[in-house]
């Protein structure tokens, strides 16, 4: 492969090099074009800008170089070589981190150094510094760092926006290989050390600029000032009445007296000058703070990741201010009390009024951010976890919950950057009308067990997933699922291969639903051991339009077979897989008057979740009781086993039982069979309870005359069948209303035995009922 970019200039030469960019072009050229948007040109920004050529470069404007194509994309290692013109004493790359700065190594006539983007995006600045007989000289130059799976303009706006309306000022970071131009914004924000450094840093040489030109040209006014005199040391013009009193004092020979004598003289001890003073200590203060607040976060070995030349960059700005405030000016100008007036001079004379302008700008640092004031933001892949948090928020938000404020995650300040309290702290609660409760946490923790019950444990390694939502049901009752937000996708070779999740962030799903245990522990004190994580998730920034029905998302098929799958999410997009997911499990209001979903028998009758060892079978509920009537034409010998509670088969069509949404799970749940007879007038009455010894999925020809109760020729198509084993007798008939067509009912035993009629019996899995009624 060629060199990417090759500069020169007066001193030295600079060749790129790296593997092979041609995917990464491809993947920004795929996400451009699916998002239909062109790429803005890639520049490359040198200081100062004295170059010979440049390949390959079309434009130059100003101080920066514009690329035909883009070159540097993240996740990318990089090959750099300064080749010097001339033999150097040493040569140094200046980075705020420690790794950018000991990649590279002198040769003695060359520098080189290969760094890896990784998750950083935005602009990576290197500062080259050279010294030759003994003199040193600087040069910077500054690239863009591209993303391939985002667009870097629409995309990262909206994942900021997102993150700094709920989380101020958690993205900006201390030391990252890359940094942000900032925006402006009116948006107000607690003072904040990281954005305060990164605009002083922007305006510090126009700074020193105004205080040398007000050190040459210092502001002086007229000043009355009174002095104590014996007469002979009076001098000038006196007033009439001033002489009167020495002529008085002569003449009866009292010289020792004193005189009060005024006169007026230039003086720089003015406000403005006070203010300048004031300004030049408040920023030295600060620049101290700060570095001693980094040194003190760079001290533990396994975070010392800022570098000396950062430390050394911070020591030479507060030498300059110190340098100003040693002038002879300020000797004579006193602390600064405030002004009681506006001054003319702040806003109008040279000097102090680019003062006066520069101080407000810090003091305002984020309504006035441009493109020359940059700050260190986390990298990529941390950001766009958190707005996933933030988008399962917003999703949820959607779906009718309302949060309590008074959960919201936290922020705190440390280390001079603003962290997120890992666990329990940074969540979400919301709760709906339906009495269903959610928990959305941000990296909780779970560790090894301890002696505490109803918590969830990891037995061999602690886990940390992204994101975990769990869902309380009225009855107390709790599921939880995972998902974990991965800033990758899986770089398949085969061409027109829409983007996929990477197959081991899939892998760390079944692993995350294998390792987290809830125990448990019964009223006799045994310890229960469950699997709390019923499904685990990937999220991941692919591009896929989404405007189909769910089935179309590549991982449907999974993610119904086994509770593992993924779902892309971009800002960019409605996100409607992942919409209609948390529709399906958590439900939306079909009317104004009722939630769909109200207890979890839905979510753990799935078969994804029924998958049990090999020999074992997992039930629901062994209380379920499956009420039903019996169909029409059926033999009196038929009915009137019913009626005596002898009855031994039972059957229906599976059609009916599909067409209720009812899975065959559920079916093999069923230990219980109520079956009512139809009796005078518009009721039908349960007699008898029958425990049921199996249930199975036959053919309508394998069902004998004598199980099916008619004489009719067997039809087709496929039916459940109802082995019946021992009957219980209710202690008093339960009465069904047949003036509508009969709905069957999955109901408990308990809820049977306790029902005084049919229309309060309280069902399971209530949500399949409709008001079609039953053929058998």
């Amino acid at each position: 492969m060629p060199d990417l970019l090759k500069l020169e200039t007066k001193d030295w030469s600079l060749n790129v090099w790296s593997r092979d960019i041609a995917p990464s072009q491809k993947q920004l050229a795929t996400t451009l074009a699916a998002r239909q948007t062109t790429a803005l040109p890639m520049g490359l920004r040198l200081r100062p800008a004295l170059f010979k050529r440049c390949t390959p470069l079309p434009c130059i404007a100003e101080h920066q170089l514009l690329l035909r194509e883009p070159i540097f994309f993240e996740n990318r290692s990089y090959e750099f070589e300064f080749t010097f013109s001339q033999a150097m004493d040493t040569a140094e790359i200046r980075h705020r981190l420690t790794s950018v700065c000991d990649a590279f190594r002198f040769t003695g006539s060359a520098l080189r150094g290969t760094l890896n983007t990784g998750n950083d995006v935005g602009w990576l600045r290197l500062g080259l510094h050279y010294c030759h007989d003994g003199q040193w000289q600087e040069a910077a130059l500054a690239f863009e760092v591209l993303p391939t799976k985002m667009v870097m303009v629409d995309d990262l706006e909206k994942i900021n926006a997102a993150i700094d309306h709920s989380y101020p000022l958690w993205r900006f970071a201390l030391a990252q290989k890359t940094d942000h131009e900032l925006a402006q914004s009116k948006k107000p924000h607690e003072r904040f050390p990281l954005l305060w450094l990164a605009q002083f840093a922007a305006l510090r040489d126009a700074l020193l600029k105004e205080i040398h030109y007000i050190c040459n040209a210092p502001h002086n006014r007229l000043q009355t000032s009174c002095r104590s005199l014996r007469a002979d040391r009076l001098r000038g013009r006196m007033g009439y009445r001033l002489e009167e009193k020495v002529s008085q004092a002569l003449a009866i020979g009292d010289t020792q007296r004193r005189f009060k004598s005024s006169s007026q003289r230039l003086s720089v001890d003015t406000p403005e000058n006070q203010f300048i003073r004031m300004v030049l200590e408040y920023s030295r203060r600060s620049l101290a703070h700060f570095a001693s607040a980094a040194a003190a976060h760079n001290t533990a070995p396994d975070r010392e990741r800022i570098s000396p030349a950062f430390f050394s960059e911070l020591a030479l700005w507060q030498k300059q201010l110190a340098q100003r405030l040693t002038h002879p000016l300020f000797d004579e100008v006193s602390d600064f009390t405030g002004l009681e007036r506006e001054s003319l001079v702040l806003h109008q004379r040279a000097g102090y009024a680019g003062a006066y302008r520069i101080w407000q700008q810090l003091k305002l640092y984020l309504d006035v951010f441009g493109r020359h004031a940059a700050i260190s933001v986390k990298p990529v892949s941390e950001l766009y976890e958190i707005w996933c948090l933030l988008e399962l928020r917003r999703q949820l938000l959607a779906l009718g919950f309302e949060e309590q404020a008074s959960h919201k995650a936290l922020l705190q300040e440390k280390n001079l950057e603003k962290v997120l309290q890992n666990g329990l702290g940074a969540s979400f609660s919301f709760s709906r009308s339906d009495g269903i409760l959610l928990r959305l946490a941000h990296e909780p923790i779970f560790g090894k067990p301890s002696s505490s019950y109803n918590q969830i444990y990891s037995w061999n390694a602690t886990q940390k997933p992204d994101i975990l939502l769990e869902a309380t049901f009225p009855n107390g009752e709790q599921i939880i699922w995972i998902f974990d937000a991965k800033y990758r996708i899986d770089q398949a070779d085969k061409p027109n291969t829409p983007d996929l999740a990477p197959d081991d962030a899939l892998n760390q799903m079944h692993r995350y639903r294998d390792a987290l245990i809830h125990l448990g522990q019964s009223p006799e004190g045994a310890i229960l051991k469950s699997r709390p994580v019923i499904g685990a998730y990937v999220l991941y920034p692919g591009w896929h339009p989404q405007q189909d029905t769910a089935s179309d998302n590549p991982y449907h098929k999974a993610i119904e077979a086994v509770g593992i799958g993924a779902f892309p999410a971009l800002p960019e997009q409605a996100n409607g897989w992942l919409a209609a997911f948390l529709l399906q499990h958590l439900g939306g209001k079909p009317s104004a008057i009722e939630y769909r979903i109200e207890a979890p028998d839905e979510y753990l009758a799935q078969d994804s979740v029924r998958i049990a060892p090999a020999g074992l079978y997992l039930r629901r509920n062994g209380q379920l009781v499956f009420v039903a009537p019996t169909g029409g034409g059926r033999t009196p010998a038929y009915l009137e086993r019913f009626s005596q509670g002898t009855a031994r088969w039972y059957h229906i069509p599976v059609d009916t039982i599909v067409k209720q949404q009812t899975s065959h799970t559920i079916m093999q749940d069923i230990a219980h069979c109520a079956i009512a007879i139809h009796s005078k007038g518009k009721t039908s009455v349960i007699d008898y309870v029958y425990d049921v010894r199996s249930v199975k999925r036959v053919e309508r020809s394998q069902i004998s005359a004598e199980q099916a109760g008619s004489n009719k020729a067997a039809g087709s198509g496929q039916y459940w069948l109802f082995e019946l084993g021992a009957s219980h007798r209710l202690d008093a008939p339960l009465q069904l209303n047949t003036q509508r067509p009969f709905k069957f009912k999955i109901t408990s035993m308990r809820d049977l035995l306790s029902a005084s009629n049919g229309d309060m019996l309280a069902t399971r899995y209530g949500y399949l009922y409709q008001e079609a009624g039953l053929d058998a």
